[in-house]
């Protein structure tokens, strides 16, 4: 008898783990459906390719909402005044200091032509770290919260820091990680011409 109650118990819990496992695809299959609405991850690699073409415009950035610093709530995206540069980053990237100082001096130069966003990407950021980074680095131009990395998401973004520029149609003109002064000042002050 006793062996018979193990052996139901037994075939209960493999159900039931066969259950949860069909379940967990199901979630899976569903989030990466959703997923496909983000930017498309070929386009995103020909924005790369043709950067220095001048052919680009085929892809369009996503429109998002985030939480700003002062808990009013920003929409960057779609057609605009003026050409946006998104600059994704986070208080410990050592990379993303050295690029803040240059993006400080830029955003002074262009900020009556261009809007600049900073958007601090991650999830175990302390509000007191991104306050610190960006009273160190004296920014001034708005810094948005991607509190669960859903805009990170949705750009695809793979390393910090990153910046993507937008035209004022909302087209991805251009997107790197890291460039050293004189190429940020150029690639920035090509959205200015055009």
């Amino acid at each position: 008898m006793k062996k018979n109650i193990w052996l139901i118990a037994a075939i209960i819990f493999v159900i039931t783990l066969a259950t949860l496992q069909a379940v967990n695809n199901t979630s899976a299959q569903r989030v990466n459906n959703e997923e496909v609405k983000s930017l498309d991850s070929e386009a995103l690699e020909k924005i790369v390719n043709q950067a220095d073409s001048g052919q680009l415009r085929s892809v369009k950035a996503p429109t998002f909402t985030l939480k700003s610093l002062d808990d009013s709530y920003v929409t960057v995206g779609g057609k605009s005044a003026k050409p946006i540069v998104l600059n994704f980053w986070a208080s410990w990237c050592d990379a993303c200091s050295v690029e803040a100082i240059e993006l400080r001096k830029l955003y002074e130069q262009f900020k009556n032509q261009i809007d600049f966003y900073g958007i601090n990407v991650t999830t175990e950021e302390k509000p007191e770290n991104i306050k610190a980074f960006i009273s160190k680095n004296n920014l001034h131009y708005p810094v948005l919260l991607d509190e669960h990395k859903h805009v990170a998401d949705l750009y695809e973004l793979h390393a910090l820091p990153t910046m993507f520029l937008i035209d004022e149609d909302g087209y991805i003109v251009d997107t790197f990680h890291m460039a050293d002064p004189l190429e940020l000042e150029e690639k920035i002050s090509s959205l200015v011409e055009k």
